[in-house]
């Protein structure tokens, strides 16, 4: 198959090797990274109606709420209920561009550590590798969620994941949480690209590859988790 776009979408799932090869001679980063910001303002536009409403539905008994003053949940959750076409586009917009931007730092920073462990790529091979890679999680992941969130009126409850599997499952509790980070399986895929590329466009061993990749996501995942499991 030539080394299109839909080229390159195809071999995301059918052929992983030649993809990241073919990223390491043309990183070609921008046009993933359009796409997961454009799903990103899709999947925000369809569904801040359902978890606007549910978030805050969520922080009810929550230690942020507890230091709040009496009334404040109920105002957000009016709010919540009522929001306007405007915010819903603005905040869509903002999820969009944000979640672009945290792909770039994302794969530069794997970029870095590549650099660390002694590996070839460059900055903008490593662009190319997290963009791509990033397609599974916040492209298949998202369009994946999308129709099960709007069938279940649930964003929360909607995991493709170890969290799924749970006999109680309540998006409350720590240890959904903690399987909805890190036992995600669109997140594994994900990571298992950014491994086959690092070690293909970097020329990195396997072990490099899987340290490079395993150790700032997880160093990088923790604080948001701890936060959550802490004041949520």
């Amino acid at each position: 198959m030539n080394d299109s776009f839909f080229g390159r979408l195809a071999d995301l799932v059918a052929n992983p090797n030649r993809l990241m090869d073919n990223v390491g001679g043309q990183p070609r980063w921008w046009q993933p990274g359009l796409v997961i910001m454009l799903l990103t303002i899709l999947f925000t536009y369809l569904t801040t109606p359902i978890s606007k409403p549910e978030s805050v539905e969520m922080m009810r008994d929550s230690k942020l709420m507890e230091m709040a003053p009496e009334g404040t949940w109920q105002e957000a959750y009016d709010d919540a209920l009522n929001i306007s076409q405007t915010q819903i586009i603005m905040e869509s917009a903002v999820a969009g561009l944000g979640t672009w931007v945290s792909v770039i730092v994302f794969s530069l920073i794997l970029g870095f550590f590549v650099k660390m462990g002694g590996g070839q790529s460059t900055m903008k091979q490593a662009l190319g590798v997290g963009s791509w890679a990033a397609m599974i999680p916040f492209g298949i992941g998202l369009m994946v969620k999308l129709p099960l969130v709007l069938v279940t009126e649930s964003v929360f409850e909607v995991n493709l994941g170890l969290a799924a599997l749970l006999p109680d499952a309540d998006p409350s509790s720590s240890m959904y949480k903690i399987l909805a980070n890190y036992g995600d399986l669109m997140t594994w895929w994900g990571l298992a690209l950014l491994v086959i590329g690092f070690r293909r466009v970097g020329q990195l061993s396997l072990n490099a590859a899987i340290m490079t990749v395993i150790l700032p996501w997880a160093l990088l995942t923790a604080p948001l988790v701890i936060i959550a499991i802490v004041f949520t």
